[in-house]
């Protein structure tokens, strides 16, 4: 299986992109890059732009977003983080540290932009997911 292959097949079991149709998920494929971290190192540093940084998607190991000294989140295959920062340009909200040897996917800033200009139906699938998201966050609120 080529690369590419192996990258599409793991997009669309991803939430963020499940349900795209192959097209669709060959075009991510094609933008995104393997990046390999091992156990303790930083992944993303809170505070840093995400103008120019990357949506994680992870492949292989675990990671924990931490905020201050507080893990808020584990994720593991096929989850993903970095989504929002990517997306907005702004400081990110948590650090990621790897916990294990880590393989991910990585979509750079630049590419998921010219990913959701040029192709609406990603630009809306990524929208519905991460309203989805935040409902049900909003919901977990306020129960």
């Amino acid at each position: 299986m080529k690369h590419d292959d192996k990258v599409t097949d793991a997009l669309g079991k991803v939430s963020l992109f499940a349900g795209l149709d192959s097209r669709a998920l060959r075009s991510i494929a094609e933008q995104t890059k393997t990046f390999t971290f091992g156990s303790g190192d930083s992944v993303i540093d809170a505070d840093a732009s995400g103008r120019f940084g990357r949506l994680y998607i992870v492949v292989s190991g675990s990671a924990d977003a931490i905020v201050g000294d507080d893990v808020v989140a584990t994720f593991g295959p096929g989850d993903y983080f970095g989504e929002m920062s990517v997306l907005d340009g702004s400081p990110r909200s948590a650090s990621v540290v790897a916990t294990s040897e880590l393989e991910t996917y990585g979509l750079a800033a630049w590419n998921m932009r010219a990913l959701l200009r040029e192709e609406p139906e990603i630009a809306l699938h990524v929208i519905q997911t991460l309203a989805g998201r935040l409902r049900a966050q909003n919901e977990t609120m306020y129960e």
